[in-house]
């Protein structure tokens, strides 16, 4: 088993875990009520995105007008957005930073340089755009985040040999 495979399985391992936790098989009692707040973090969704007047005033990492979008290029999975993971967060847009991303491998490999740069804007334009969807607090913005943190991470696991 390579490493790249084994940090997929502990990425899944947990997620898997943080997805479970919060549908525990218990049904409320007087004695033991649902507590509101646990109810509405264990949901999947996380909220509304925020409204397009406040988020104007915040950046927003969109595609580069010169991105091709070709599943066929060569490196395979580039070119293609977020290549197997999925391309948004709800109302968070991944496709630019992943675009931007794409591109940036392709920069690197054309210097000989390594893709650690690449890797640490993917994170912050992912990041510009869950702050652009949901505002500068609460669960949506939190779980935004975590979301581009696993896909760092993955990117990050996948290119170490």
């Amino acid at each position: 088993m390579r490493i790249r495979d084994v940090a997929l399985v502990c990425l899944t391992v947990p997620a898997a875990l943080l997805l479970t936790v919060g549908y525990a098989a218990a049904t409320p009692t007087p004695e033991y009520p649902l507590d509101p707040a646990a109810e509405a973090a264990s949901k999947v969704y996380p909220g509304d995105p925020v409204p397009r007047s406040r988020s104007m005033a915040t950046a927003f990492v969109g595609v580069p007008s010169d991105y091709v979008y070709n599943t066929k290029l060569k490196p395979v999975a580039r070119h293609d957005y977020c290549t197997s993971a999925p391309d948004s967060y709800f109302a968070a847009d991944f496709r630019g930073p992943c675009a931007r991303h794409d591109m940036c491998y392709d920069r690197a490999d054309a210097a000989g340089t390594d893709y650690t740069a690449c890797n640490s804007a993917l994170r912050a334009d992912m990041i510009t755009n869950c702050v652009y969807a949901y505002g500068t607090s609460g669960t949506a913005l939190q779980t935004c985040k975590a979301t581009a943190e696993i896909y760092w991470a993955a990117v990050t696991v996948t290119h170490l040999d």
